[in-house]
């Protein structure tokens, strides 16, 4: 028993004890493996422990192919590597599979990231984009966000006809599209009366 305890003491002292619970529970009985793989990856990549990390979302991949969580972090572990193609290919596999629309969201800064950094403006620019319309819709787009945002967008390397592009304008736009189609007052009263044909009150 005390041999027991000295050991998991000893290894939650080298990798840190958010990981070591997680990785007992793991253990125990999770219904769904991949899920429970996923969840200790990411606990690992929040101690940044990027290695470790990215070995428990590949065994999660490994156990369901059709998790596509692990793919969009596995792709975040790469990117703090330096392995910016990897993480293009592997956040790519992911955003085919089924995603929490919180997951593609950030998915798509990620492939942003990644895209600048290998020089590819146009397609940062792609990603970014829908990153800042599904910020906009799902109303996660905070201040500090913004601001982090704009300042990407403004070192990418575009043409010319490009360079005014405002994240505020996307945001503008989305917002619009967000409100739905403006109903002129004209249209209003037409459907009003519509309706009342309708329901056979004229």
């Amino acid at each position: 028993m005390n041999k027991t305890f000295t050991s998991i003491r000893t290894k939650a002292t080298l990798i840190g004890l958010p990981l070591i619970i997680a990785a007992l529970l793991t253990g125990c009985g999770t219904k769904n493996e991949a899920a429970g793989l996923h969840q200790t990856g990411t606990v690992a990549f929040m101690l940044n422990k990027d290695k470790a990390a990215s070995v428990y979302f590949e065994k999660a991949i490994d156990a369901n192919p059709e998790y596509g969580p692990s793919y969009i972090m596995l792709g975040d572990c790469y990117l703090r590597e330096g392995k910016y193609k990897e993480a293009v290919d592997v956040i790519s596999r992911g955003l085919k599979l089924e995603l929490e629309q919180g997951h593609i969201r950030l998915a798509h800064r990620k492939l942003a990231r990644a895209y600048k950094e290998l020089g590819n403006s146009e397609k940062a620019l792609e990603h970014i984009t829908i990153y800042t319309r599904m910020s906009v819709w799902q109303d996660k787009f905070t201040p500090q966000k913004i601001s982090e945002t704009e300042t990407f967008v403004a070192e990418l390397n575009l043409p010319d006809e490009q360079k005014d592009l405002a994240v505020d304008k996307i945001m503008e736009e989305s917002n619009k599209a967000k409100a739905g189609p403006v109903i002129e007052e004209s249209q209003e009263e037409e459907t009003d009366i519509l309706n009342m044909i309708s329901f056979g009150l004229i």
